[in-house]
């Protein structure tokens, strides 16, 4: 009897010291493991983090690849004052033609004027062309394709003009037509050297 009292004693002693020390290590497990989640968290929102700065080191690269130098921003600078120039030109064209207060000779005058300056810009645009690399043109693809149809358009409507003003009694109304037809070319002429500025780092 004594025998079996002892081994119950033994028994629950061992109980009550082995049995809680096993779930405390089972609780450290659990608590180790909760505490890893935070770190993998962290780890995933520095990874988004570092995603905006990768994207924005990339177009930094894409407009240095195709950034200007000293002597395009000259020719472009030049390009858009001359393109300016004609645009205000065919502005005091057509004010000039209204009504009675057209002048034929002086509106031919000003047209000779309108064709020089057109015949600059496009020897200006051309040292232009010339001088972009191959990357430089297949970047701004677009912008020039875009001039070389408003530079047909011009040389049609100053075609136009010439024809209306060629003739002994030019009319005033056609004209003025003309000329704000060929305004409103340049002005969009114009915009896109100053987008190809800005895609060049260039400036307006």
């Amino acid at each position: 009897m004594r025998k079996t009292i002892l081994s119950l004693v033994v028994a629950i002693t061992f109980c009550a010291t082995f049995l809680p020390a096993q779930g405390r290590g089972d609780g450290g497990q659990r608590g180790g493991s909760q505490g890893q989640r935070p770190s993998m968290g962290q780890g995933q929102r520095q990874g988004g983090q570092m995603g905006a700065p990768a994207g924005q080191s990339t177009r930094q690269q894409d407009r240095d690849r195709i950034r200007a130098t000293d002597q395009q921003r000259d020719r472009l600078r030049s390009c858009d004052q001359t393109a300016d120039q004609i645009r205000t030109q065919a502005r005091q064209m057509a004010r000039d033609a209204r009504g009675t207060q057209f002048n034929a000779d002086r509106a031919r005058q000003q047209r000779d004027q309108i064709r020089e300056r057109l015949q600059t810009l496009q020897q200006e645009h051309e040292q232009l062309m010339t001088g972009l690399s191959t990357e430089q043109r297949e970047a701004l693809q677009n912008r020039i394709q875009n001039i070389d149809r408003i530079r047909e358009r011009v040389n049609t409507q100053l075609q136009q003009l010439d024809a209306e003003l060629n003739q002994n009694n030019p009319d005033a109304k056609l004209a003025r037509e003309r000329a704000r037809d060929m305004e409103q070319s340049m002005k969009e002429w114009q915009k896109q050297y100053r987008i190809m500025q800005s895609d060049m780092g260039a400036g307006a």
